[in-house]
């Protein structure tokens, strides 16, 4: 069963399945560790430690005490990279860090025994133009795992097919990313080839959004009603 429709329940108008473009295991790390947010630890100083996707969290809370007194005793102060400056310096400590995917930490004083867990961010060159989009869209909703949604919406019987893509940070590529991101006023120029029966897709990402109606790039967003043309 798709997830929306407009119209009669047997032959709506139109028929819409949600789907998420979502990296599954920087979100799970992201849910279980800086999701959660800070808390507190009796240690000396404020902590500050990023983590690569797919953390051990769960092991990472358990030793946490113990690490961080570790790198007291190291000397770490400020941000100190988990690199191979830290593994000619203490080779012991940079492979307990290694091992549980920390990419830096830092300790800053005076402090009150505050953690604060973050994650590496991804990047690159910016498209304000949204030229990677059209492509983008029609490899996404042609993969295997959206075998379903296309399948969904072919047996709905709708007079139009729509699908609604919720985006979330790293789960498309940094070139569609950096696009929905930048909060540009540039439409992508060319039309995106989409899979029968899809007739029209949404792509939201934060409180915005870009949609190909069927004829043209426009958009929208969370906060505002659309009014089709």
């Amino acid at each position: 069963m798709y997830d929306l429709r407009v119209g009669d329940v047997h032959r709506p108008d139109i028929a819409i399945e949600c789907v998420g473009a979502v990296d599954p295991v920087r979100a799970e790390t992201w849910n279980v560790g800086p999701g959660r947010g800070s808390f507190t630890l009796p240690v000396e100083g404020d902590w500050h430690i990023i983590l690569r996707p797919g953390a051990p969290v769960k092991r990472i809370r358990a030793q946490l005490a113990d690490l961080l007194e570790a790198c007291k005793e190291a000397g770490i102060h400020g941000l100190t990279q988990v690199d191979a400056f830290l593994r000619i310096r203490d080779p012991v400590l940079f492979q307990w860090l290694h091992e549980l995917k920390i990419k830096s930490i830092g300790r800053y004083t005076p402090g009150t025994g505050k953690i604060y867990l973050g994650m590496t961010g991804i990047g690159g060159p910016v498209d304000p133009t949204g030229r990677a989009v059209p492509r983008w869209i029609g490899e996404f909703l042609r993969a295997e795992d959206r075998r379903d949604v296309l399948m969904k919406l072919r047996d709905s019987g709708a007079k139009e097919c729509h699908a609604f893509i919720f985006v979330s940070f790293g789960g498309v590529p940094w070139p569609v990313e950096s696009y929905l991101g930048t909060r540009t006023e540039l439409l992508p120029q060319q039309a995106p080839d989409l899979p029968e029966p899809i007739d029209a897709v949404w792509i939201m990402y934060g409180t915005r959004g870009v949609w190909w109606d069927g004829r043209s790039w426009r958009f929208f967003s969370a906060m505002e009603p659309v009014v089709s043309a």
